[in-house]
């Protein structure tokens, strides 16, 4: 390890120099800050002074050298080239599969098919609300769905509004008023704490109905990663900032003697500090992009990890947005009308066996369970693709944002993990870099404890939304989402190795059933 050598030699000298210090610090006006020149003309003492600082800025920067030299590794490939800390995520323009490669290939029919099967099913639907004259504009989904409709968008308004106590922090970083290691990472962890709760209990207190409460649930989610993410991507850099100005200085002052390997080390540090900071963006470098615009598009753009540069588009394709806008209106009409025709009565009949007594209740559930199956599962497919491909794709357009691989081909899954990483890639983009990996470098936890970790946090994220729904917990969620992690280890058996068909259908078989048992089960018990 490197030892730093200044030219105080014992403990003695040091206390003098510093008693020393107190009884002339009255006589000095202006005193300058720590390890700034004094003046033109040095006396002795302000010499000594101005060594004394130099040492204790060494001695306090000491340990942070020690530990870049045992995580040398981080920073260095297999090849011995210099790597960056976010090189474990690039963004690269690209089209979302249902806009590619869907039409592209022998399936194509299917694809027109399906929505064919979907669209007479809803046709017939709309045909028996005729017949029994009804319309489908009083049903109890779109009477929820109305309810406090303006006062949910204005708490979505101030609460996006909110965010910018963030950008306003690291304004505040940047132009030297905090530091991001002694104060603003741990502001920035309070105020994202008070930011959830907050929220949470502004839309209990409000009693808005369960569709406003799960809406401001997941988009203050949303805007929770997206707050992390640009406060530690920056904060981290401003971290790196700091220590090239450190190394710097003391490779820079020719009157401290430094050993050869604290030599090499404050120069191996320059060398990757500087890496690192320029390798983020050849148009904005750091720190300039902590400005307003860049922040503001950033919260636009359609993903939860902040970079400094992402890949553009030339201009908007208004014939595209008009394309999404109206998939966004017409798969929310289909999902209104499974919920009102088929969800809605067996909801309401779930929570009447609430009132008989727990062994009453088991045999008409499973009936319930059956009933629920299918139009859950369509209902969950619905899901998927107004976010994923239709909000997600209409959003990017109109923010110029290129990359829109916002899933992968998560329906020919064989494991959970599979599942995990392609359902939502925006959301497994941010595990990964701020979950996982941060796990890994914070609280130096082995590559299995941080991804049990990462699961178990998902999961707790995931039974908090089942509590906004139903209004009590019971784990449910949590305990399935856990049960994965056997499951995936399972499927990593030489017996399923080669069995890609079976894991398959025993995926399916889980998301055929899955979302309907946990409703239910939440609903009956």
């Amino acid at each position: 390890m490197p030892i730093l050598v200044a030219r105080v030699d014992s403990d003695t000298q040091m206390q003098a120099i510093k008693r020393n210090a107190k009884k002339e610090r009255s006589k000095i006006h202006n005193f300058p800050l720590k390890g700034q020149e004094i003046g033109s003309s040095k006396t002795g003492f302000e010499e000594d002074l101005k060594e004394y600082d130099i040492m204790e800025d060494l001695k306090s920067h000491d340990l942070v050298l020690i530990k870049k030299n045992a995580q040398i590794s981080t920073r260095y490939d297999k090849k011995g080239e210099l790597r960056s800390r976010f090189g474990d995520i690039s963004f690269n323009q690209s089209r979302s599969i249902f806009d590619s490669s869907i039409m592209e290939t022998p399936f194509r029919g299917f694809f027109i098919l399906a929505w064919m099967a979907v669209g007479m099913l809803a046709l017939k639907t709309l045909v028996e609300y005729e017949r029994n004259n009804t319309r489908i504009y009083t049903s109890n989904i779109i009477r929820i769905m109305q309810k406090d409709l303006i006062k949910v968008g204005f708490a979505d308004l101030l609460m996006y509004l909110s965010m910018y106590a963030t950008f306003f922090l690291q304004k505040l970083i940047r132009n030297g008023y905090l530091d991001w290691d002694n104060t603003g990472m741990y502001l920035q962890h309070v105020y994202q704490c008070g930011f959830l709760f907050f929220w949470l209990l502004t839309a209990k207190r409000m009693e808005f109905p369960w569709i406003g409460k799960i809406f401001l649930l997941l988009h203050s989610l949303v805007m929770l990663m997206k707050m992390h993410s640009y406060a530690f991507y920056n904060g981290y850099l401003f971290k790196i900032q700091k220590e090239l100005d450190f190394s710097q200085r003391h490779l820079n002052n020719k009157k401290q003697k430094l050993d050869k390997e604290t030599t090499s080390a404050l120069q191996k540090s320059v060398e990757f500090c500087k890496f690192e900071l320029t390798s983020q963006s050849t148009t904005s470098p750091f720190p300039s992009n902590v400005n307003l615009k860049n922040w503001f598009w950033y919260t636009m753009y359609p993903t939860v990890v902040y970079e400094i540069d992402y890949p553009l588009t030339n201009e908007i394709r208004w014939k595209y947005v008009g394309t999404k806008m109206l998939g966004i209106f017409g798969v929310i009409f289909l999902m209104i009308l499974v919920a009102e025709s088929w969800l809605y009565p067996l909801a309401l009949e779930a929570i009447q066996l609430r009132k008989l007594p727990v062994s009453q209740r088991v045999s008409p559930y499973v009936f319930i369970l059956l009933e629920m199956a299918p139009p859950f599962l369509l209902m969950y497919m619905l899901v998927f693709y107004l976010i994923w491909e239709l909000i997600l794709n209409a959003v990017a357009e109109l923010t110029g944002f290129a990359d829109r691989s916002f899933y992968s081909e998560w329906w020919n899954s064989v494991s959970w993990d599979e599942f995990a990483r392609d359902w939502n890639l925006p959301v497994h983009r941010f595990l990964l870099r701020h979950v996982y990996h941060s796990s890994i470098s914070a609280f130096q936890l082995s590559r299995y404890n941080a991804t049990l970790f990462t699961f178990l946090l998902s999961s707790f994220v995931h039974e908090l939304t089942m509590y906004v729904i139903f209004g009590k917990f019971r784990g449910y969620l949590l305990y399935f989402q856990m049960a994965q992690i056997p499951l995936t280890y399972l499927s990593r058996t030489k017996f399923m190795a080669d069995r890609k068909i079976l894991g398959n259908s025993i995926f399916w078989l889980g998301i055929s059933t899955g979302p309907s048992l946990l409703c239910s089960l939440y609903l009956v018990f």
